[in-house]
């Protein structure tokens, strides 16, 4: 029965397996063949102009990340929103979060005015700092803020070189995406063992979860951009959709913050929380 109770393992057990899971995931990737964006990468289906704009739809569907980028971040620099959390280092990694995700939705705008090689960059740099910091904090409350705090800043630039390869190799000729694709599709992989495997020291779990399932979603309705739009009588495609979608993703993981709470009996497994702030977080 303590199989099927991951978080009842053993804490050498459960770092074990995310280690070896990581690992191995690190191999296949070094082993794995270069893998160039496809011929229709920049290819989205809805490209009517709308009030002087090239591809309206998915140009100003980006608007809700600079919303709720934008909204995240004053709440989270305010000092109301440092009282959300038991130790300050935790806040750190959110605020870049929601920096990336305003900076996502100013990239994808510029991208998708004129969508090619040259513009893709200020799209994809941005997002990787939202998903290597998600990752990250989840590590800090979960597992070891110490750790994952000093683990940040080379998590973003491991991120951020994913893309730096990618415009480098594409320069050369033979551009390699794979790096930039591990980042985007382990993180999630990462995040999930990483609440499946360590018990959460705030209420709020439900909300990453909605979170996750909008993401899934966007990736859903990307791969079918032209489907949806054909489907909808071209009055959206998946693309704006998309846009739209892992926006609403950010603003479940923004009002999981709002409405969070620490759970009684928890705390950091370095057991290094501000009494400060865990003051702070009972009024």
């Amino acid at each position: 029965m303590a199989l099927l109770k991951p978080r009842s393992w053993s804490r050498p057990a459960r770092l074990s397996l995310i280690s070896a899971i990581s690992l191995a995931a690190l191999v296949l990737l070094f082993l794995a063949p270069r893998m160039k964006i496809g011929p229709g990468y920049h290819d989205f289906a809805d490209k009517r102009t709308l009030f002087g704009i090239p591809n309206a739809q998915d140009v100003l569907s980006n608007i809700p990340f600079l919303l709720v980028g934008i909204w995240g971040f004053l709440c989270l620099s305010a000092k109301k929103g440092r009282s959300v959390f038991l130790d300050g280092r935790e806040r750190i990694p959110y605020l870049v979060f929601f920096a990336g995700v305003t900076l996502t939705g100013v990239g994808s705008f510029w991208y998708h005015m004129a969508p090619s090689d040259d513009r893709l960059p200020w799209d994809l740099l941005p997002m990787t700092c939202s998903f290597t910091s998600m990752v990250v904090v989840t590590f800090m409350e979960r597992v070891n803020l110490r750790a994952g705090f000093f683990a940040l800043v080379p998590a973003l630039l491991l991120g951020i070189l994913s893309v730096v390869y990618w415009m480098i190799t594409t320069s050369l000729g033979d551009g390699d995406y794979k790096f930039y694709l591990f980042v985007q599709f382990f993180a999630p992989v990462l995040l999930a063992l990483i609440i499946g495997l360590f018990r959460p020291r705030y209420s709020g779990t439900g909300c990453l979860a909605i979170a996750f399932g909008f993401y899934v979603a966007a990736k859903i309705f990307e791969e079918f951009d032209y489907s949806i739009y054909r489907h909808l009588d071209r009055l959206l495609s998946g693309h704006s959709l998309k846009h739209v979608t892992a926006a609403i993703a950010c603003y479940w993981i923004f009002k999981m913050l709002q409405n969070r709470h620490p759970l009684d009996g928890e705390s950091t497994n370095d057991d290094r929380v501000l009494p400060d702030a865990r003051k702070a977080v009972s009024k």
